[in-house]
């Protein structure tokens, strides 16, 4: 659970098969290699700022600090549960309404279902994302982390907590959004291990873990890929259809930290808005109609790196990348300081979790799938995090206000201490403790 541990081992492991992999490799996906060694050498110097940045926010605070104790978590976390849960319903209700309002025809779902080419695609037309009505949705992974947090503290299934996990399944099959499905999977999974009882009395299955997640993931990814991309490559090559989705499962990583290179060298040597390190700003509802959208020479931002991977990528693989990205849109050391203050985020949230604090926990499994993301891109930084964020801070927020107050009892997870010396000729009990 360790972030560092998670950088090092993901995404610090993924960079370096990426720049080992031979040329011949990428022309399987279409693209010229452009992640070389000093690509590689200049990612690792974003990784050591992140982890720099973890270092720093994982120092825990004194001893009287860490058994100051936290608020009633049960009271707090159940409002928000039902707060957040239901502004997703009626996000999603609201979507529902103006979708067949565009004219949404249920035989498209019945389409995808069959696997007919273009249905997905057409499907997303009608579905199009709606600023301030879709951004509510994405409280969901909350409402996720909380249901298990609840589950394994009463043994009941909350209906919010189904719903939401049953839309993140719905977005992945008739949406192709893979990550709505991860946003409300993954927090919900970690909460349990780190809170059912199931798990925490079989450690030795708990360290198969990473494994059976990775395979999890490998598993998504195909059923997602059956009805999306393989209904048109099925047509067109000879590979079985899990070999094809084991190649294309290593090319959208191998691609991103490729892309990422590409940013680099075309961000750099051009003016540009920063939106791909700062596109939570931009996106914000209402942000474009003030300001305008952000623009390289003359283009809208977006549509440049579409431009830009039709010329020299795969259109098909279009993640930016996240540790090159900053460094183009900011310049090296702005960059380097961008993962910095990001890690020293991440490590005081993830303290947060360890000192025992439940609300912690549940933003620490919020925050954990970007750790996963970023060999893809900086999902902390998008749009869609955003209300996530929002919600976190004043969770956290209003944690350590009420956990100040006078006569509040602890309900911090107790700490482990360090036995006190016996003192020499005393025997323990005599006199004196021994703990």
């Amino acid at each position: 659970m360790n972030p560092a541990i998670v950088v090092l081992g993901f995404t610090g492991a993924l960079s370096l098969i990426t720049v080992e992999l031979p040329e011949s490799v990428f022309e399987e996906w279409g693209v010229p290699k452009i992640f070389d060694l000093s690509h590689a050498l200049l990612t690792w110097v974003g990784i050591g700022a992140l982890l720099l940045g973890i270092m720093f926010g994982s120092m825990r605070p004194g001893h009287s600090a860490d058994m100051r104790g936290h608020a009633d978590h049960d009271d707090l976390l159940d409002k928000w549960y039902k707060g957040a849960g239901s502004l997703v319903c009626l996000g999603y209700a609201a979507w529902g309404v103006i979708a067949f309002s565009r004219g949404l025809d249920i035989s498209l779902f019945q389409a995808v279902l069959d696997r007919d080419l273009g249905a997905i695609s057409s499907l997303k037309g009608y579905l199009a994302p709606v600023g301030g009505v879709t951004t509510v949705t994405q409280l969901a992974g909350i409402v996720s982390a909380i249901g298990a947090h609840r589950f394994c503290r009463t043994r009941r299934v909350g209906r919010l907590w189904v719903l939401v996990l049953l839309a993140g399944v719905l977005r992945t099959l008739f949406y192709a959004e893979r990550l709505a499905l991860m946003e409300v999977l993954i927090p919900a999974v970690l909460v349990l291990v780190l809170e059912s009882k199931f798990f925490t009395a079989r450690r030795r299955l708990t360290r198969w873990l990473p494994v059976i997640g990775l395979s999890g993931l490998v598993v998504i990814f195909a059923v997602s890929e059956y009805f999306r991309s393989w209904i048109f490559y099925s047509k067109v090559t000879d590979l079985p259809f899990v070999g094809w989705v084991l190649l294309r499962f290593v090319g959208y990583y191998a691609t991103s930290f490729n892309n990422d290179a590409l940013f680099y060298e075309l961000g750099s040597t051009v003016r540009h808005d920063p939106y791909y390190t700062f596109s939570f700003a931009y996106d914000f509802p209402g942000m474009s109609s003030i300001f305008g959208r952000p623009e390289v020479r003359g283009i809208e931002v977006s549509q440049w790196w579409t431009d830009q991977l039709q010329l020299y990528a795969n259109g098909e693989f279009n993640n930016s990348g996240s540790f090159l990205v900053p460094m183009a849109d900011l310049g090296v050391v702005g960059g380097v300081i961008f993962w910095v203050v990001v890690g020293v985020v991440v490590g005081r949230v993830y303290s947060r979790a360890r000192s025992g604090c439940e609300v912690g926990v549940i933003a620490y499994a919020v925050l954990f799938l970007g750790l996963l993301e970023l060999p893809r891109f900086t999902y902390w930084t998008l749009g869609r995090f955003f209300p996530a964020i929002v919600a976190m801070i004043l969770m956290m927020g209003y944690d350590r206000a009420i956990s100040r107050r006078p006569g509040r009892v602890s309900h911090e997870i107790p700490q482990v201490r360090e036995p006190r010396e016996i003192r020499k000729n005393e025997p323990a009990g005599i006199g004196g403790e021994a703990e």
